[in-house]
Protein backbone atom coordinates (compact mmCIF):
# COMPACT_ATOMS: atom_id res chain seq x y z
CA UNK A 1 0.00 0.00 0.00
CA UNK A 2 2.95 2.57 1.03
CA UNK A 3 4.82 1.75 -2.38
CA UNK A 4 1.61 2.54 -4.35
CA UNK A 5 0.96 5.88 -2.40
CA UNK A 6 4.46 6.81 -3.08
CA UNK A 7 4.25 5.62 -6.67
CA UNK A 8 1.18 8.04 -7.40
CA UNK A 9 3.09 10.78 -5.82
CA UNK A 10 6.09 10.36 -8.37
CA UNK A 11 4.26 9.92 -11.06
CA UNK A 12 0.71 10.65 -11.00
CA UNK A 13 0.46 12.90 -7.92
CA UNK A 14 2.78 16.02 -8.96
CA UNK A 15 3.65 16.62 -5.44
CA UNK A 16 7.23 15.81 -4.86
CA UNK A 17 9.86 14.93 -7.63
CA UNK A 18 11.03 11.52 -7.39
CA UNK A 19 13.72 12.30 -9.51
CA UNK A 20 15.58 15.19 -8.07
CA UNK A 21 18.51 14.32 -6.37
CA UNK A 22 19.08 16.35 -3.00
CA UNK A 23 22.60 16.79 -1.50
CA UNK A 24 22.65 16.54 2.20
CA UNK A 25 23.65 19.94 3.76
CA UNK A 26 26.78 19.63 5.70
CA UNK A 27 29.95 22.12 6.21
CA UNK A 28 32.05 19.27 5.92
CA UNK A 29 33.53 17.81 2.79
CA UNK A 30 32.26 14.98 1.95
CA UNK A 31 34.67 12.31 2.03
CA UNK A 32 34.46 9.51 -0.81
CA UNK A 33 36.58 6.28 1.06
CA UNK A 34 38.70 3.57 -1.25
CA UNK A 35 38.07 0.09 -1.07
CA UNK A 36 40.96 -1.98 -0.62
CA UNK A 37 38.80 -5.15 -2.56
CA UNK A 38 40.18 -5.10 -5.76
CA UNK A 39 43.54 -3.71 -5.17
CA UNK A 40 44.24 -5.64 -1.77
CA UNK A 41 45.71 -4.13 1.47
CA UNK A 42 49.26 -5.05 0.77
CA UNK A 43 49.14 -4.02 -2.62
CA UNK A 44 48.37 -0.59 -1.12
CA UNK A 45 50.45 -0.69 1.95
CA UNK A 46 53.30 -1.36 0.85
CA UNK A 47 55.01 1.37 0.18
CA UNK A 48 54.04 2.83 3.87
CA UNK A 49 54.82 2.60 7.24
CA UNK A 50 52.14 1.19 9.49
CA UNK A 51 52.14 3.49 12.92
CA UNK A 52 48.98 2.40 14.98
CA UNK A 53 46.52 -0.50 15.44
CA UNK A 54 44.08 -1.53 17.24
CA UNK A 55 41.01 -4.51 16.63
CA UNK A 56 36.99 -3.46 16.80
CA UNK A 57 35.47 -4.21 20.15
CA UNK A 58 31.52 -3.80 20.09
CA UNK A 59 29.94 -0.97 22.19
CA UNK A 60 26.06 -1.29 21.49
CA UNK A 61 26.32 -2.58 18.07
CA UNK A 62 28.63 -5.56 16.97
CA UNK A 63 31.44 -3.93 15.49
CA UNK A 64 34.73 -5.90 13.84
CA UNK A 65 37.83 -5.63 11.75
CA UNK A 66 41.25 -3.95 12.67
CA UNK A 67 41.85 -0.09 12.02
CA UNK A 68 45.67 0.32 11.39
CA UNK A 69 47.30 3.92 10.64
CA UNK A 70 49.84 4.19 8.22
CA UNK A 71 51.89 6.84 7.10
CA UNK A 72 53.21 7.72 3.40
CA UNK A 73 56.39 9.60 3.84
CA UNK A 74 56.48 10.36 0.04
CA UNK A 75 53.05 11.94 0.33
CA UNK A 76 53.38 13.58 3.68
CA UNK A 77 50.16 12.34 4.35
CA UNK A 78 48.12 9.67 7.13
CA UNK A 79 45.65 7.17 6.03
CA UNK A 80 43.27 5.13 8.26
CA UNK A 81 42.68 1.80 6.52
CA UNK A 82 39.96 -0.71 8.02
CA UNK A 83 40.52 -4.18 7.60
CA UNK A 84 37.46 -6.98 7.29
CA UNK A 85 35.65 -4.27 8.92
CA UNK A 86 31.80 -4.59 9.43
CA UNK A 87 29.30 -3.05 12.03
CA UNK A 88 25.38 -3.22 12.18
CA UNK A 89 24.02 -0.86 10.31
CA UNK A 90 22.80 2.17 11.67
CA UNK A 91 21.33 5.77 11.05
CA UNK A 92 24.18 8.91 9.93
CA UNK A 93 26.93 6.77 11.26
CA UNK A 94 30.26 8.77 11.12
CA UNK A 95 33.82 7.49 11.63
CA UNK A 96 35.80 9.67 14.15
CA UNK A 97 38.80 10.01 15.16
CA UNK A 98 39.01 10.90 19.90
CA UNK A 99 41.13 11.01 22.66
CA UNK A 100 38.93 7.95 24.27
CA UNK A 101 35.51 6.38 23.99
CA UNK A 102 33.29 9.26 25.39
CA UNK A 103 34.22 11.16 22.15
CA UNK A 104 36.18 14.06 23.69
CA UNK A 105 38.13 15.96 21.16
CA UNK A 106 37.35 14.09 17.99
CA UNK A 107 37.78 14.75 14.34
CA UNK A 108 35.36 13.31 12.39
CA UNK A 109 37.27 11.13 9.41
CA UNK A 110 33.86 10.59 7.63
CA UNK A 111 30.95 10.70 7.29
CA UNK A 112 30.38 7.52 5.22
CA UNK A 113 30.78 3.89 6.57
CA UNK A 114 31.39 0.89 4.56
CA UNK A 115 31.96 -2.53 4.88
CA UNK A 116 35.45 -4.50 3.86
CA UNK A 117 38.66 -2.80 3.33
CA UNK A 118 38.51 0.50 3.40
CA UNK A 119 40.74 3.59 3.18
CA UNK A 120 40.69 7.09 4.50
CA UNK A 121 42.79 9.70 4.23
CA UNK A 122 43.29 11.54 7.63
CA UNK A 123 44.28 15.47 8.09
CA UNK A 124 48.19 16.15 7.71
CA UNK A 125 48.36 17.36 11.50
CA UNK A 126 46.62 14.85 13.34
CA UNK A 127 47.97 13.56 16.80
CA UNK A 128 47.54 10.02 17.51
CA UNK A 129 49.19 10.12 20.76
CA UNK A 130 46.30 11.69 21.68
CA UNK A 131 43.62 10.83 19.00
CA UNK A 132 44.10 7.00 19.86
CA UNK A 133 40.44 5.90 19.41
CA UNK A 134 38.59 5.10 16.34
CA UNK A 135 34.98 5.38 16.68
CA UNK A 136 32.11 4.20 14.53
CA UNK A 137 29.39 6.85 16.00
CA UNK A 138 25.70 7.42 15.65
CA UNK A 139 25.32 10.99 15.59
CA UNK A 140 21.76 10.97 15.18
CA UNK A 141 21.28 9.20 18.29
CA UNK A 142 24.90 10.11 20.28
CA UNK A 143 25.00 5.93 20.22
CA UNK A 144 28.71 4.67 20.24
CA UNK A 145 28.09 1.68 17.62
CA UNK A 146 32.48 0.28 18.48
CA UNK A 147 35.61 1.37 18.98
CA UNK A 148 39.37 0.11 18.06
CA UNK A 149 41.81 1.55 20.46
CA UNK A 150 45.09 2.01 18.45
CA UNK A 151 48.44 1.07 19.51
Amino acid sequence: MIKQIILWLCVGGGLISCTQDIAPITNNPIVVPKTLDSIGTKSYTSDKKLIAMGSFQNAVHQTTGIAKIYADSAQKSYALVLENFRTDAGPDLRIYLAEDRAVTNFIQISDKVQHGNVVYDIPNDTDFRKRNHVLIWCKSFSVLFGVAELK
